[in-house]
């Protein structure tokens, strides 16, 4: 889903959190760090606090700048483990196999930043992820792109016994400067001139198990993404809103009248409003039932009646004629595949 402006206040200020405490500790001072930016490290520290793409890029032409350093991200990715400690990542973790962990990296990287999206995640031989790229500098993109390809090869690292999971990174860009002197220290290949920014993985390690699977973790975690990912796309959309709050009433979802009062808006302007953005309330309300399902379905052993009850079906005959509309399978078949 792409962003409306670069201007609004969409991204999570972790990672540029961890950045500016991470440079502090190197002996940067804090007033140097921050010097012309209009923004500040208790900014940051707050968790109501949400940078633009804009002053995303100018915080890293900053330490770019003060450092002189273009491969910043590969000097500082080693420090970064408290990244992963989010829950997003934890759920991740728990998800059984790396290609299942791709996949959920692929859903869930909204809630983590915005600066850019995962286009698509395709999985034959080896496992590509297309990335759509939000930002306008050269340094930044390589920048973002190199620290998230640097990350996940560090996150997958102990259940690989230190292989690498990255073959290579494409990115539509000029080689940046000194590269001669860094790119041998990248674990991964970098392509530049490409037509389209991925990231390669090797297909032969996709199937390799994550040390820490635990089914139950790993759903509890995911309810939580979930709806964390209906919140980042309620800020970026007006249907995202009415998805956020089917996703909050999914066992017993609000009618359209009362969901349009929620909103703040007539029910014939809702109507209008989805009409416009291709779509309608009931569609949207089985979308979020349908995801909602299928997830439980796939990553729970919760009886299908439980199921059923938990969605806000009167009855497990109800919800499988609906499942079935939805997906052409029975919910007892679509768990089997």
């Amino acid at each position: 889903m792409p962003l409306r402006t670069r201007h609004e206040p969409f991204l999570l200020p972790l990672y540029p959190l961890l950045l500016a405490k991470n440079l502090m500790e190197r002996g940067y001072g804090e007033r140097d760090l921050f010097a012309g930016l209009p923004f500040a490290l208790e900014q940051l520290e707050s968790e109501r606090f949400r940078l633009t793409i804009d002053q995303h890029e100018q915080f890293i032409l900053r330490l770019i700048d003060l450092t002189g350093d273009p491969h910043l991200a590969l000097h500082l990715h080693h420090q970064d483990a408290a990244a992963g400690t989010n829950l997003t990542m934890l759920a991740i973790a728990n998800s059984g196999q790396i290609s299942r962990a791709l996949h959920g990296v692929s859903r869930y990287f909204k809630t983590i930043t915005r600066v850019f999206s995962i286009a698509g995640m395709h999985t034959d031989q080896e496992a590509v992820m297309d990335l759509d790229v939000h930002l306008e500098h050269e340094q930044v993109i390589f920048f973002a792109i190199t620290t998230f390809a640097l990350f996940l090869d560090a996150f997958f690292a102990e259940a690989l016994e230190g292989k690498h999971i990255v073959l290579g990174v494409d990115l539509p860009m000029a080689e940046p400067e000194r590269l001669a002197t860094h790119g041998g220290d990248y674990p991964f290949a970098l392509h530049f001139g490409t037509s389209r920014t991925a990231i390669h993985f090797r297909g032969e390690l996709l199937d390799t198990p994550m040390p820490q699977a635990d089914p139950q973790t790993m759903r509890l975690l995911l309810d939580v993404c979930e709806r964390q990912l209906q919140e980042a796309e309620a800020e970026t959309s007006f249907v995202g809103r009415v998805k956020w709050l089917l996703i909050n009433r999914v066992g017993s979802p609000p009618r359209l009248d009362d969901a349009a009062r929620q909103l703040g808006i007539s029910p014939r302007g809702l109507r209008r409003r989805l009409a416009e953005a291709g779509t309608t309330f009931q569609s949207l309300l089985d979308e979020v039932r349908m995801q909602t399902a299928s997830r439980l379905l796939r990553e729970s052993d919760a009886p299908v009646a439980t199921i059923a009850y938990e969605l806000g079906f009167g009855t497990p005959s109800d919800f499988s004629r609906a499942f079935r509309k939805w997906t052409g399978e029975s919910p007892t078949t679509f768990r089997q595949t």
